[in-house]
């Protein structure tokens, strides 16, 4: 509704009738969803053929809800203030991630209070295996502190508002959704300091019996011999997680000491190396496996791989080709796209607020 929609045009847009559009725009003033102004017509009149009438009125999202959006991360946790349209009421801060859950709650409840207001609901993204339905994080590899309920009881309780969670990184897929450039399917990598994934079918978050859908950083790696935070050998995050990428270049430069910042400075002056080129290889091929498996032909890669060159994408897309039947009679789309992760926790926090038990 970017620049707004009248209940008019949002009844021709669905071909539903204007009673139902009208209780459902009801249904979400009331809670506070949208809101509803009037529109001067042009040259300031209120007339229509001479006659008087209602001054027009247009729809808007961010209606009085607000939002404090929190995404768990390995290194740090970031905290924002934002309306239900995305809108950032403060900057972005953050602290660095601490190694239990009392800290964590400590440090989160200290950053609540540098924001002004009640939040209506807190809305926090998590890594790991994250089980939605019984709200504990069952596993989390990176951040082995953070599992079981105790986390979610913590953010509540440290935020002041009952909390909706989403796994990290099907709110990139659903802000990728939300971008409007998105294809109705496609597959979505991250490369962090994980790897996920998370799948899009016909507009819609593909979901499993287990909650384990997209962990393709766990897929294991012919030859690969390092050991992953899982506990399981030949993770192909074990390769190209940013600390996998960092232990490459480091043996590859003979320097212990070399940094994130050394790499990325590296890969932006020369592109894909040889050190680099047979994680690339594995990643496609894992890739690859899930183009198979899903017969989707959108692939959509975000985070910190792919954001150290141009050619990375190209390459990690051309490998998936390589090693997917699709590549033989079809064409697979491959982006690089930008995370929007925030904006993927409120379209979640839209969806939970339009049921009506919520």
């Amino acid at each position: 509704m970017a620049g707004g929609t009248s209940r008019a045009d949002l009844a021709r847009a669905t071909h539903l009738s204007a009673v139902t559009v009208g209780k459902i725009v009801d249904e979400m003033l009331g809670r506070g969803l949208v809101r509803e102004e009037e529109t001067q017509p042009p040259g300031g009149s209120q007339s229509r053929g001479g006659t008087m009438g209602r001054p027009p009125r247009t729809l808007h999202l961010g209606g009085k809800r607000r939002f404090l959006a929190v995404e768990l991360g390995v290194r740090r946790t970031q905290v924002a203030w934002v309306g239900i349209d995305g809108t950032p009421l403060l900057p972005i801060q953050s602290f660095p991630t601490p190694e239990s859950v009392s800290d964590w709650r400590t440090k989160l409840a200290e950053m609540r209070l540098t924001f002004d207001g009640h939040a209506d609901r807190m809305l926090l993204s998590l890594p790991g295996v994250f089980d939605a339905e019984r709200g504990e994080l069952i596993c989390s590899p990176n951040l082995p502190w953070s599992e079981g309920r105790q986390l979610l009881e913590a953010a509540a309780d440290a935020g002041g508002a009952p909390v909706i969670a989403v796994q990290e990184i099907q709110a990139l897929a659903l802000g990728h959704r939300a971008s409007g450039r998105a294809a109705d399917s496609f597959v979505l990598v991250d490369f962090g300091d994980g790897v996920g994934g998370a799948v899009m079918t016909g507009g819609e978050l593909l979901h499993s019996p287990l909650p384990l859908c997209g962990e393709l950083g766990h897929t294991g790696v012919h030859g690969n011999r390092r050991r992953c935070a899982c506990g399981a050998v030949g993770c192909l995050e074990t390769l190209v997680s940013r600390q996998g990428l960092l232990q490459s270049f480091q043996a590859a430069s003979g320097s212990k000491a070399a940094s994130w910042d050394d790499l990325r400075e590296r890969v932006q002056r020369h592109g894909a190396e040889a050190w680099l080129l047979p994680s690339l290889d594995a990643a496609g091929s894992v890739l690859a496996g899930a183009i198979n498996l899903l017969g989707i032909q959108s692939l959509v890669l975000t985070g910190d791989l792919p954001g150290l060159h141009p050619d990375i994408g190209r390459i990690l897309t051309e490998r998936a080709v390589q090693h997917s039947l699709i590549g033989r009679f079809g064409k697979l789309d491959g982006e690089v796209a930008p995370r929007r992760r925030i904006q993927g926790l409120i379209t979640a926090a839209e969806d939970y607020l339009l049921q009506p038990e919520a």
